[in-house]
């Protein structure tokens, strides 16, 4: 059976972000709940019950830890624990905790282009699973070679071509999408993009007088069965930014248009690259909401459209 993967967001104190690293050293991967008094075996605790799912051989990834961009993944050796935690500024708190073999320890930029860009190493509540199982996997394995090793079934050309065209290439299509696709252009670029999908169906929202309420593009996935037509509703909001993007006025704009359009969660894509405080903040809007907002940034943006909607910028199409 694969093993599970799950991400835990930064510890948002600074001292306990250092505590929580040093028991991850000492073979103790925390969760924190400021008001639990009790293990979760005996009392639930919403949507922090997916700790109780983890066991031996998953692998458990703590996000911007030791410090922001960084992630340290490590593997549980067994099943939930509840001790009397760490003495924290504002109390006992971390009683949580999974039991982890240190060996397993792998510490990464969570930016580095070994890890495949399928996997979500930006969990929007406090922890979620990653569902890409098989990418992460294979990105443990990338991060344990050189950049000038080839991977296995790879070809050396192939491998360098593809570091440069992450560090060349999209960063300049990014560039040019925030320059030639300002405002209302870029929301019509997206739209575009998003009808490409298969089972999707994105509207344009708010152009002329209307206000949009929050949501520039409102997102339908579509998941047919038999008669019926289930489906689950995206708030989009898209920025053209140039350089780090801190405004976090987006984020609020998003769950003003989750509560307008009974919106199931809420996405951000901007041009401009992501920065601590706006991560920081749709993760705190995400928890008091109960839904996930998401991000797609900087050279994201690129590879979101090259993904789903290639000829929109590389003109293929029949002569």
């Amino acid at each position: 059976m694969k093993p599970q993967v799950f991400a835990f967001a930064k510890v948002d104190n600074d001292s306990a972000r250092a505590m929580v690293y040093a028991e991850i050293m000492k073979g103790k991967s925390r969760f924190g709940m400021w008001d639990q008094e009790t293990s979760l075996i005996n009392e639930y605790h919403g949507g922090n019950g997916f700790l109780l799912k983890i066991k031996a051989g998953d692998w458990i990834v703590h996000v911007n830890s030791p410090k922001y961009g960084h992630c340290v993944a490590v593997q549980a050796t067994g099943t939930y624990q509840y001790d009397e935690g760490l003495k924290c500024s504002w109390g006992i708190d971390f009683c949580n905790f999974i039991p982890i073999n240190p060996e397993t320890i792998v510490e990464f930029d969570r930016n580095d282009e070994r890890i495949l860009p399928s996997v979500n190493l930006r969990p929007m509540r406090r922890g979620q699973r990653v569902k890409q199982v098989e990418d992460f996997l294979q990105s443990l394995e990338n991060l344990k070679c050189k950049n000038t090793e080839i991977l296995e079934g790879e070809l050396r050309g192939v491998l360098h071509l593809r570091a440069k065209f992450n560090t060349d290439l999209l960063p300049k299509i990014t560039k040019y999408i925030h320059e030639l696709n300002r405002s209302k252009e870029l929301e019509k670029l997206l739209h575009s993009v998003f009808n490409s999908i298969p089972n999707v169906e994105s509207t344009m929202n708010g152009f002329g007088w209307k206000s949009d309420h929050g949501a520039d593009l409102i997102v339908e996935f579509l998941n047919p069965l038999s008669c019926l037509s289930l489906s689950s509703k995206l708030i989009v909001q898209v920025k053209s930014y140039a350089g780090e993007h801190t405004e976090l006025t987006a984020i609020n704009q998003i769950a003003e248009g989750i509560d307008k359009y009974y919106g199931d969660g809420g996405l951000l894509i901007t041009t401009g690259n992501t920065s601590e405080q706006l991560e920081e903040y749709a993760h705190l809007v995400s928890e008091r909401l109960g839904k996930p907002i998401d991000i797609i940034a900087g050279v994201e943006v690129s590879r979101f459209i090259l993904r789903h909607a290639p000829s929109l910028i590389i003109g293929l199409g029949s002569k």
